[in-house]
């Protein structure tokens, strides 16, 4: 390669991404504005659009945990038995699962802030018409309209949670981690404070005052939506890799491994924390408290994950050493037959749960941002189509953790115990650790490989994902990448 002059080309390693900083077309200048329009505060529009989005998340995850204190005991009453009620919660997740990746498809089509507005319509409208089913006393009739009114409820927020990934990528393009990890601390606390706010509406006003409430507020939301909420800056609708596509990619699959596991993790204590603590005889609200422990640390913690996204090059071992971690930590929850000489208490499962969250915050907070980062390694456009396709996947695969971790830890609880049950998570925790970690240590080593050429200099030697092949380039081509 003629010309070529050691002290002018400089090579920047991120991922196997390459950099030429002596032939790229940005100037000095160019680098100097791009890094100071990224330090820069929000713009008073995205202000705006970040509160919309916060309380949103806030009302709508509310809605999805405010029924857990007192629909249990009415549906016994309406002659359902525990499993059946449970799989009406169980149901909202599996139609989340389903319908995430559709909406995904069909988003660059509609628009993220019309999917973001149309879903928060149907599951306040459904949360309203949920209000009312305490007025039936069939019990057909019950059951049927459970399912249904719960699973519209659940197609209108997996619309919403699949449109708001892509809106804060497009609103936020600078501070889409950190925005992130700011909006799951609303979901944290939407989460947690559903329960005491069921519970306090139901004793003022009965079943439907909830539903009543927390529907009014998510219309409400969904009109402010109208007028406040910025129009996504990014609206290029040149077409984008499909999902099975994405699926291909090894990096991606193990991707989801991380999500599906992590939320397992966090949804297998919904139906076994509460027996497990009744030991210790406490109250309704003291149960809720260890509840809030969990979800509180991982809403902390949330942000700081998410920015620190944003500033690592290499964020991967966020996601291997979290689950390694919660690995450990599981153990001493229950705790596991393998310690059997440490004695239960109280104090010991409120540091685990809080130790908990924040490993699972850890887990998934890169996430997405690693998918978004994999598929355009491997040829994906960076459009409205890919970020939907990609949101699609994550909801959709979130979701499926969501049914299996309450459904695996009913099982394993009635059956073996809760210390054998936090124990089996610990194993799952620990082997999806070490597939990670190999995983990502064998990318680093392979990302990038120099041969050389006819004329005695070196070709950089990519390989894809998608492919077993290596594709190699000339390194002059690779310094346009």
């Amino acid at each position: 390669m003629d010309g070529f002059d050691d002290k002018e080309e400089v090579y920047q390693v991120c991922e196997g991404k390459y950099i030429n900083k002596a032939t790229s077309s940005l100037k000095h200048d160019g680098l100097s504005n791009d890094l100071n329009r990224k330090k820069n505060r929000f713009t008073c529009r995205q202000k705006v659009s970040l509160a919309i989005l916060a309380a949103a998340d806030f009302i709508c995850f509310c809605s999805m945990s405010i029924m857990s204190p007192f629909y249990p005991a009415i549906a016994t009453k309406k002659g359902m038995t525990d499993t059946m009620s449970g799989l009406v919660f169980g149901f909202y997740a599996l139609v989340m699962f389903l319908s995430s990746p559709v909406i995904g498809k069909v988003l660059p089509k509609v628009g993220a802030k019309n999917i973001f507005i149309y879903g928060l319509f149907v599951s306040g409208t459904s949360s309203i018409i949920f209000g009312l089913l305490d007025k039936i006393e069939s019990y057909t009739p019950f059951v049927i309209l459970s399912f249904l009114i719960r699973g519209m409820e659940a197609l209108g927020s997996s619309a919403y949670s699949t449109a708001s990934y892509v809106l804060i990528i497009n609103i936020f393009p600078d501070h889409a981690g950190a925005v992130r990890g700011l909006l799951e601390t609303f979901v944290g606390l939407g989460l947690s404070a559903g329960p005491a706010v069921g519970g306090v509406l139901f004793t003022v006003g009965g079943f439907g005052l909830s539903f009543y409430v927390v529907g009014v507020a998510t219309i409400l939301i969904a009109f402010l939506n109208i007028y406040l909420l910025a129009n996504p800056e990014k609206n290029d609708l040149e077409k984008s890799g499909s999902l099975l596509n994405l699926l291909k990619l090894p990096s991606v699959l193990i991707t989801c491994l991380i999500i599906i596991i992590s939320s397992m993790t966090s949804s297998f204590l919904e139906p076994t924390l509460e027996p497990h603590l009744r030991k210790f005889n406490l109250t309704p609200s003291q149960v809720g408290l260890m509840f809030l422990f969990l979800t509180a640390s991982y809403g902390i913690f949330s942000p700081i994950i998410g920015w620190l996204t944003d500033k690592l090059n290499n964020y991967s071992w966020l996601m291997t050493s979290s689950l390694l971690c919660s690995s450990v930590v599981l153990l001493f929850l229950g705790p596991s037959p393998i310690f059997s000489q440490i004695k239960d208490s109280i104090w010991l499962n409120i540091v685990v749960l809080i130790a908990l969250g924040i490993l699972i915050a850890m887990s998934l907070m890169p996430t997405y941002q690693y998918i978004l980062d994999s598929s355009m390694e491997n040829g994906f456009h960076e459009c409205l189509g890919t970020h939907s396709v990609i949101a699609g996947l994550w909801s959709s695969v979130y979701s499926l953790g969501e049914v299996v971790g309450p459904v695996l830890g009913g099982v394993l609880m009635q059956h073996f115990g809760f210390p054998t049950l936090s124990t089996t998570f610990a194993i799952i925790n620990f082997v999806a650790g070490v597939i990670t970690l190999i995983y990502f240590r064998s990318k680093r080593s392979k990302s990038i490989e120099k041969v050389p050429n006819k004329k005695g200099e070196d070709n950089v030697v990519f390989y894809l994902e998608a492919t077993s092949t290596p594709v190699v380039e000339d390194i002059s081509i690779c310094s346009r990448l």
